[in-house]
């Protein structure tokens, strides 16, 4: 009989404390940092320069995270078939990464302005530049690139050179790397729930702050259920490399959903 958990506990730790997360930590934090995200969209300057340094900690963190991440994982999947990538998840995880990286570009053009590369206007704003313009583009690129390439990997088994790194103790076989991994790649997913808990709460409360009518919390509800796919399922899908095809994952991913809106609900 197949088991209902997998015996790697790492995705089922991220499921309960993200479940934690949603009861206890988010209701009395989200709303204070999910300021930085509105005020980052009504042009408050110092606020989207915060914002744009927070992602570019956390799209280094998932990039560093999705290179270490593959060295133990493919070691202890070495003698299995289950090794490739669910490709349908980092279709998801494209429009994230898109966004992460339009944050850093911005975040380049700012800095830039303060070295002097480009002039600045009024507010000490950036003006615009089509260089700067085309090589924010180019970086946007080559940041999503890199990440479907690291993506790529992962499903990909060790060769022979990596399989003898390993028989010589390198350090990034050693549990130290995936954890370093494991942190990177649960920073970047802690970030964007804060962002989805901003998007349940514009779904399903009213602007006076009560719950939508109950007419309107299936559509509400099918819609945060694709934000949640987008926010947590697809930058969780790396651990879903090991523990997708057990039932246990799948139940503790709709208790992660289930926290998320309960706050929201009555």
């Amino acid at each position: 009989m197949k088991a209902f958990f997998p015996t790697n506990r790492q995705g089922i730790v991220i499921d309960v404390i993200v479940v934690a997360c949603n009861l206890l930590i988010f209701p009395l934090f989200a709303a204070r940092v999910g300021n930085l995200f509105n005020e980052s969209f009504a042009d408050n300057s110092q606020a989207f320069m915060t914002l744009a340094g927070v992602m570019l900690f956390i799209l280094a963190g998932r990039l560093i995270g999705l290179y270490l991440k593959r060295f133990p994982l493919q070691a202890r999947l070495a003698d299995s078939a289950d090794g490739s990538f669910p490709l349908v998840f980092f279709i998801f995880s494209v429009p994230l990464i898109i966004l992460t990286a339009a944050f850093v570009m911005v975040l380049f053009s700012a800095i830039s302005a303060d070295v002097g590369l480009t002039d600045a206007g009024v507010g000490g704003a950036p003006k615009e530049s089509r260089a700067v313009a085309y090589l924010g583009t180019l970086l946007i690129f080559v940041l999503t690139a890199a990440e479907g390439y690291l993506l790529y990997k992962l499903g990909k088994p060790l060769n022979d050179h990596e399989k003898e790194m390993r028989s010589r103790g390198i350090w990034i076989y050693s549990p130290v790397a995936e954890l370093l991994a494991d942190f990177g790649l649960f920073a970047y997913m802690m970030i964007w729930q804060v962002f989805y808990h901003q998007v349940a709460e514009t779904l399903l409360l009213s602007p006076d702050g009560r719950p939508v009518p109950a007419d309107m919390k299936i559509i509400s509800i099918f819609f945060l259920a694709v934000s949640f796919i987008l926010f947590y399922v697809a930058p969780r899908a790396v651990f879903l490399i090991e523990d997708r095809k057990y039932w246990g994952t799948w139940l503790l991913i709709t208790l992660v959903f289930l926290s998320s809106i309960v706050r929201y609900w009555f």
